[in-house]
């Protein structure tokens, strides 16, 4: 696993707005073990879509690897939780998979995420090398 998609750069790419850089990004994930949290895949499926749409969110989300909830991930979100209260759930979950498994976080949603120490964040927006 190279790093952790957060939802929002998988949208954009699903919905044809993610800059090239980003882009390249979602490339590279699917090409060498990039991955998502469990959390991912209900916000994006769980959001109304026409079938076709239904039809290429699981295809992309195939190409990924999903990690789920486990005792590690839970513990460290409830830390998060408690360190970072505006955290919201979801994101804490996020961002405890990604601390968990050491992956830097591709997440356009930078201010969601400083207060987590130790994360280290990627915007697909920005100038990627």
């Amino acid at each position: 696993m190279n790093c952790l998609f957060d939802t929002n750069p998988l949208i954009y790419h699903l919905n044809a707005i993610l800059p090239v850089d980003g882009e390249r990004l979602i490339a590279r994930g699917l090409q060498t073990g990039g991955c998502y949290s469990v959390i991912t895949r209900i916000e994006i499926l769980g959001y109304p879509m026409s079938l076709e749409q239904l039809r290429m969110a699981r295809r992309l989300l195939g190409g990924f690897a999903e990690v789920g909830l486990t005792p590690l991930i839970v513990e460290r979100t409830i830390q998060l939780r408690l360190e970072c209260r505006r955290l919201k759930i979801p994101d804490a979950i996020i961002a405890a998979t990604a601390l968990e498994h050491a992956l830097p976080l591709v997440t356009r949603n930078l201010a969601d995420f400083e207060s987590v120490q130790g994360l280290s964040l990627i915007d697909p927006f920005a100038a990627w090398h």
